[in-house]
C-alpha cells in the first residue's frame, strides 16, 4: 500500500485528473443508459474531426507502444523495456480474454446498422468483442506508463489528456461504447501501474537513513567562526 500511495504521490498530475475521470465516468453510466452516452459522444461530428480522431485513435493501438518500447531499447534503458513489455502483455492477456468471454456487440450491431450512427467512411467499423475496448486499454496503459517513467512529473497532464482522447475516440468512430472504453482505461492504468509497482518496490519503500556519527563529525568540522 505505501508503495501506491508513494506513486501517487509522485504522479498527482495524472493520477488526480485520472480519478476525476473514473469519478466522473461512473457517475455518467449511473444517470445514462449506454444509448444516451453512445448517442451524446458520437452524434456530435464534422469533417475535420473525423480526420482527427482516425488519427488520434491509433495512440491505443499496440504500434505505439512498440516504438516506445524500442526507444527504451535504443536507449539501452532495459528495465524499463521489461516494464513496458510486461505491463503491454498483461493488458493484452486481460482485454483478449474478456473480449472472447463476453462476446458483446458493437455499437453497428447493437443498432442494426442504424442511419443515425455517424461512421466514418474510410475506417473499417467492427462488429463483435466490443468488451472490454482494446485501444483504452492500450493508450491508457501506454501513457501511464510514460508518466512514471518521465522526470518531469507536469507532462502527466498531456499524458493522461492524450489518453482521454484516444479512449474519446473509440466511440466518434463507433467502435465502441461508453462502458466498454471507461473499463478498458481501468485496465490500462491498473497494469502499468501495479507492474511498475512490482519492479520497483525496493526504491519505493526504501527509507532513508540519519547517520547521527557522521552529522555529528560534520559540525565538528564547521570553522570556528567565534
Amino acid at each position: 500500500m505505501k508503495t501506491f500511495v508513494t506513486l501517487f504521490r509522485k504522479n498527482t498530475y495524472f493520477f488526480l485528473p485520472l480519478l476525476l475521470w473514473v469519478l466522473a465516468g461512473g457517475f455518467m453510466q449511473s444517470i445514462f443508459t449506454p444509448e444516451e452516452l453512445f448517442r451524446g459522444i458520437n452524434q456530435t461530428h464534422n469533417s475535420v474531426a473525423d480526420v482527427l480522431m482516425t488519427g488520434l485513435t491509433y495512440l491505443g493501438d499496440g504500434a505505439a507502444f512498440a516504438v516506445v518500447l524500442v526507444c527504451t531499447l535504443i536507449a539501452r534503458k532495459y528495465k524499463l523495456f521489461l516494464i513496458g513489455l510486461v505491463s503491454i502483455l498483461a493488458v493484452a492477456l486481460i482485454v483478449q480474454t474478456a473480449k472472447h468471454a463476453i462476446d458483446a456487440p458493437r455499437p453497428l450491431l447493437y443498432f442494426q446498422n442504424a442511419s443515425f450512427v455517424h461512421v466514418v467512411k474510410w475506417v473499417s467499423v467492427h462488429y463483435h468483442n466490443s468488451f472490454p475496448s482494446g485501444h483504452s486499454a492500450g493508450a491508457f496503459a501506454l501513457f501511464c506508463y510514460l508518466a512514471l517513467i518521465d522526470n518531469n512529473k507536469l507532462r502527466g497532464l498531456l499524458f493522461v489528456s492524450l489518453a482521454l482522447v484516444a479512449a474519446y475516440s473509440r466511440i466518434y468512430l463507433a467502435q465502441h461504447f461508453f462502458a466498454d472504453i471507461y473499463i478498458g482505461s481501468i485496465i490500462g492504468t491498473g497494469c502499468s501501474f501495479i507492474v511498475y509497482s512490482l519492479f520497483e518496490f525496493k526504491n519505493l519503500t526504501k527509507t532513508p537513513v540519519l547517520c547521527s556519527n557522521a552529522a555529528e563529525t560534520a559540525l565538528l568540522a564547521e570553522p570556528n567562526l567565534g
